[in-house]
């Protein structure tokens, strides 16, 4: 059967990519495979994470929308999750934790056909905006024009630049204690210690005053921040500003 131009200009431009990778039939099979399975564990491990913001939702928030958007920072329960994520008890970051539960709030809280329609890599990446009014307009753009993770996350950026607010990860004292007990966690244990005196020993006088250097420039990055904090204790706490998001629904 004769094939028109257009199938013959598609089936020459497959063939020219297939040929610059240098696959046989065999190994474009394999890939092919290869790039599905993928793509099961990338669903599997999303739906699973959207699982886990769902339940910490309704586990230590009680499914109460309000309570995570605007005090979460203060609930014991959440601060303590926080503090074990990246560790050896949970594997998981802080970022990743976040987004799980805002997912899940917003799961409940937007009355949007665009949000529900989204999956969870590309709501994840949303949930930065913690606006209502914006992650609506924001979902039906994204499914309109079907952006990918990745141009939903550089998407999100230009809208934060937009609306005047910070581009990076948001920091609570959850955060940083939990950054400064992992560093001090791993530093302390006597074994690292043990070694790290050894490997030490067995340098050359240069590699030890770099080490020295190190060390010395740690020390003083941290007396800073304590020095910053302590002069903040004795001040009368700030007011915590409004979130974006007014109404208290449950």
């Amino acid at each position: 059967m004769a094939r028109d131009k257009d199938d013959r200009d598609v089936l020459a431009k497959t063939a020219a990519r297939d040929d610059a990778h240098g696959l046989d039939a065999n190994e474009r099979k394999v890939l092919d495979e290869a790039l599905a399975r993928g793509e099961t564990v990338r669903k599997t491990v999303e739906d699973a994470v959207a699982e886990y913001g769902r339940w910490l939702f309704v586990q230590l928030f009680g499914g109460d929308t309000a309570l995570v958007l605007e005090r979460r920072d203060e609930h014991p329960l959440w601060i303590a999750l926080l503090l074990a994520s990246d560790g050896p008890r949970l594997r998981i970051s802080p970022e990743t934790l976040e987004r799980a539960l805002l997912s899940a709030v917003y799961d409940k809280r937007l009355n949007s056909d665009a949000w529900r329609s989204l999956d969870y890599g590309r709501k994840s990446r949303l949930v930065r905006l913690e606006d209502e009014k914006l992650l609506r307009k924001a979902a039906q753009h994204v499914l309109a024009t079907n952006l990918r993770s990745k141009q939903v996350e550089a998407y999100v950026r230009e809208l934060l630049r937009a609306q005047g607010e910070p581009v990076q990860s948001r920091l609570t004292l959850g955060r940083i204690g939990a950054k400064l007990e992992r560093f001090t966690g791993e530093f302390a244990e006597s074994d690292f210690v043990t070694r790290a005196t050894q490997v030490y020993a067995a340098a050359d006088e240069a590699e030890r005053s770099a080490m020295l250097d190190h060390v010395d420039s740690a020390q003083k990055a941290l007396a800073t921040l304590r020095a910053k904090l302590v002069s903040k204790s004795s001040a009368k706490p700030a007011r915590k500003k409004a979130r974006r998001a007014k109404p208290r629904r449950r």
